[in-house]
């Protein structure tokens, strides 16, 4: 029934159309077979793409944490170099200050004359007799002032 009402609409086939169709189902079997070697193929490369692709974001997250260690630590250099920089600075002026004392002492000590010994004792001999002269007036006014506290009240009387 199904057979008469196939032919009926033409839609029975012959053996010639059999085999056609058996040849172009062959034919789409060996295209899919290439397709899915393409696609194997494929998913080999892509395979081996991310393996170098995650080895480069290992390779760049290494490098980031690097970077940021560095720029902490030129951070830090650059603190300490500031800090010698002004340390520098303040040794410089002290170094000057005490170069200039040092000018100072030097031109004094240049200048500075030693009498002769001869001299030194001459001067040393008329200090201990000016000495010797300022404590003998020193005595004669004690005397004269105790002389005046008592003579003189009794000459007013």
């Amino acid at each position: 029934m199904q057979l008469k009402q196939k032919e009926e609409m033409g839609e029975v086939l012959n053996e010639v159309d059999f085999q056609q169709l058996k040849i172009e189902n062959a034919q789409f079997l060996e295209r899919i077979d290439e397709r899915n070697q393409d696609l194997l193929q494929l998913k080999l490369t892509t395979g081996d793409t991310l393996q170098v692709l995650n080895c480069y974001k290992k390779r760049l997250q290494n490098t980031m944490v690097e970077s940021t260690h560095l720029a902490r630590e030129i951070s830090v250099r650059n603190d300490i170099l500031q800090r010698i920089e002004l340390e520098t600075e303040q040794v410089e002026q002290e170094r000057a200050k005490a170069e200039s004392i040092n000018k100072k002492l030097r031109k004094q000590l240049s200048d500075y004359r030693v009498p002769d010994v001869l001299e030194y004792v001459q001067e040393k001999m008329e200090q201990e007799e000016l000495e010797k002269n300022v404590r003998t007036w020193e005595r004669k006014v004690e005397i004269v002032e105790v002389n005046v506290r008592y003579i003189w009240p009794i000459n007013t009387k």
